[in-house]
């Protein structure tokens, strides 16, 4: 009877040991390597990120290329695994909005995987084209003026 329980024991943790690993995978290991910017860290910054953090717009510093963000690595990872950035202050509570900029967690352990890495560069061949950003900031015209 035992043996039977030593064995199931070691079936329940195996299956627990591969379940574990199955679902935290580490950032670039999908792609069989380590996290670099263009790869995996680039298209978050450009659907996260670069509509504040480029010219002309309210963001304190440009994060359109690697020569721009990596000497902020570490700042970056701080302010995303505090929330403070990207900021978004509507409730939950109240549904899902379109326009909402907060990252998933996945995304925030790439971007801190890249900066406790180093910050590599990787491949340029692996960025995603660059995002084509209105000529002057965002053109929006309101509906209605009042005055």
């Amino acid at each position: 009877m035992t043996t039977r329980i030593a064995f199931v024991f070691a079936i329940g943790v195996l299956v627990m040991g591969a379940a574990v690993l199955a679902m935290t995978p580490e950032a670039g290991q999908e792609t069989g390597g380590a996290v670099t910017f263009h790869r995996d860290v680039l298209p978050i910054l450009q659907k996260n990120c670069q509509s504040c953090h480029r010219p002309g717009q309210i963001g304190p510093m440009p994060l359109l290329s690697y020569k721009e963000a990596r000497p902020w690595a570490k700042a970056i990872r701080e302010a995303v695994v505090s929330r403070k950035m990207p900021p978004w202050f509507a409730d939950p509570q109240y549904g899902h909005f379109t326009n909402d900029r907060s990252l998933k967690q996945t995304e925030i352990d790439t971007l801190a995987a890249w900066a406790n890495s180093g910050a590599p560069e990787g491949d340029r061949k692996d960025s995603p084209l660059p995002v084509r950003w209105p000529e002057g900031g965002s053109n929006i015209q309101p509906d209605a003026v009042v005055e």
